[in-house]
């Protein structure tokens, strides 16, 4: 008779998946090597799925051994998280049930299971990441509905000390940075920054002009800006 395969309680492994996210800093798909200043390998950083299962299985990964990543420890923040990931994919529970989307049918039927199989982890591994992104492009598409039209001053132009609500940071493919879509003034703007904006509040200390633009996705006109020093 073959072995049962291991299951956990879903809620326990998602708050898991919310940790892993959190000490990885992001969602890490397959073990990335770390390097010190010189270039000499420092240690692998485990993807979140092993953390996980590290975690869930004490067995899966010898204590004696002396690369073993650790256990994750749940917080309070990750509980937090993962009741936002919980009400985000319920509002999607009708898309889900029309079909047409794999990723999201599968999704759905993992968080209205009492339990999680060890072959679906890797589903819930990404669904801090996941749920992220998708939040933060619907936040840019309600507010390319509601920004007012046109263009912040003209290029060349300095601005300074401007509250502004940072709506999308995204890993630039083509730079060492990434790009921030924001609202300033009721209107688009957009820089590379060279850090990981948070969503939310920041305050433009000091910016220069570089042109103007139009939204990739929205068509809206984009007020890009260069030299950003921004606080949050």
């Amino acid at each position: 008779m073959s072995k049962p395969k291991p299951t956990w309680p879903t809620r326990q492994v998602l708050e898991l998946a919310c940790a892993a996210q959190r000490v990885n800093g992001a969602y890490v798909k397959e073990q990335v090597p770390v390097y010190d200043s010189e270039g000499k390998l420092m240690y692998l950083k485990q993807n979140n799925k092993v953390l996980m299962l590290v975690t869930l299985e004490p067995n899966y990964w010898p204590t004696n051994q002396p690369d073993h990543p650790g256990y994750l420890k749940i917080l309070p923040e990750d509980v937090a998280h993962a009741d936002v990931i919980l009400t985000y994919y319920k509002r999607l529970m009708f898309k889900a049930i029309e079909g047409g989307n794999d990723f999201l049918t599968t999704v759905n039927s993992i968080l209205n299971s009492e339990v999680v199989a060890e072959n679906m982890i890797g589903y819930v591994a990404c669904l801090p990441s996941v749920s992220a992104k998708d939040i933060m492009h619907l936040k840019v598409e309600k507010a390319s509905k509601r920004v007012e039209e046109g263009y912040i001053g003209c290029p060349g132009q300095v601005v300074l000390d401007k509250d502004c609500e940072v709506l999308e940071s995204i890993k630039s493919k083509n730079f060492e940075g990434y790009n921030i879509c924001a609202i300033m003034d009721n209107k688009m703007v957009g820089w590379i920054s060279k850090k990981d904006l948070a969503l939310g509040a920041c305050v433009i200390i000091k910016a220069r002009i570089k042109d103007h633009s139009k939204h990739w996705k929205h068509g809206n006109p984009v007020t890009r800006l260069n030299y950003v020093k921004a606080a949050q």
